[in-house]
């Protein structure tokens, strides 16, 4: 896996952690190693997850490992895959 590939990743569940409250912003992008646009884009992608983990209903780690490993294999399936086949 390239270095790009975790720094998005790195870069989406940084994101989701500073959309929920735990950091800033900044420092999501600082964590995610990433320029601006490619970070812009992490950050739009995990409003989304966030919005999901903090609607569901129940246990609110699952929904965030649930919603991120559908992120992970979202992106994945764009390199011909998964990332645990």
């Amino acid at each position: 896996m390239s270095k790009e590939k975790v720094k998005r990743l790195t870069g989406v569940m940084a994101s989701i952690f500073s959309h929920i409250g735990h950091i800033s912003k900044e420092e999501a992008k600082n964590i995610s190693g990433l320029g601006e646009n490619e970070f812009n884009e992490a950050y739009e992608k995990a409003a989304g997850i966030s919005g999901r983990i903090l609607k569901a209903e129940g246990n609110k780690m699952d929904a965030f490992m649930e919603h991120f490993a559908k992120e992970i294999d979202e992106y994945f399936s764009h390199y011909g895959g998964k990332m645990l086949k």
